[in-house]
């Protein structure tokens, strides 16, 4: 799955009406509103905001008064054709006095998320297993080494009598740790997500 941390904006010209394309991380429904309570703030005098969001399995779409089918339905389609998660997407119109009628609506609301989607930066979302090791300075310069081989991720690094870290990695794989650092103290954490720039 992809997601973005960074908000992006695009905006479309069609008919005279404006339609702005926000991309934005969120992680639970208070996000969500949280995030529209913002957009309305900053557009105040549109017409629609028109949006959808994925979390996970959880999805919602609104029209916001547009004909029912042309915009919220078709932005979630969107966001599952490209595999987005954790993903807010607002189509804010301001109407420019011509109906575009329901299929040119339609097309230029996907159109809207697409720009967007376009233009920002994608990252994976994966799962790494969490391990608290604590090592000796010889183990932590052969785990450094081992890193890239691996696959290793060293994060939170503590340099005391012994070193202690959060050695992240893309499989569980605690046995192998412990034959590789039979002298270390490796505690299992669980897992997390970390996003990864997609190139």
């Amino acid at each position: 799955m992809l997601t973005i941390r960074e908000k992006n904006e695009e905006s479309l010209i069609r008919d005279r009406s404006e339609f702005i394309g926000i991309l934005v991380h969120v992680t639970s429904a208070q996000d969500v509103e949280n995030a529209l309570k913002i957009i309305k703030e900053e557009y105040p005098k549109a017409k629609h905001y028109c949006y959808a969001y994925k979390i996970g399995n959880r999805t919602k779409c609104s029209d916001d008064g547009e004909p029912s089918g042309t915009a919220g339905r078709p932005l979630l389609d969107v966001l599952e054709k490209r595999t987005l998660d954790e993903i807010l997407v607002v189509v804010v119109r301001y109407f420019g006095g011509i109906l575009l009628g329901a299929s040119r609506l339609l097309s230029t609301y996907v159109e809207s998320a697409v720009k967007v989607i376009d233009s920002s930066t994608l990252l994976s979302i994966e799962t790494r297993y969490v391990y608290r090791t604590k090592l000796s300075y010889s183990d932590f310069d052969t785990m450094r080494r081992l890193q890239t081989k691996y696959g290793y991720t060293l994060e939170n690094i503590e340099y005391n009598e012994l070193i202690e870290l959060d050695l992240l990695s893309k499989s569980d794989n605690i046995e192998e740790l412990i034959s590789l650092f039979p002298k270390a103290d490796i505690e299992v954490m669980g897992v997390k997500q970390i996003y990864v720039k997609t190139y």
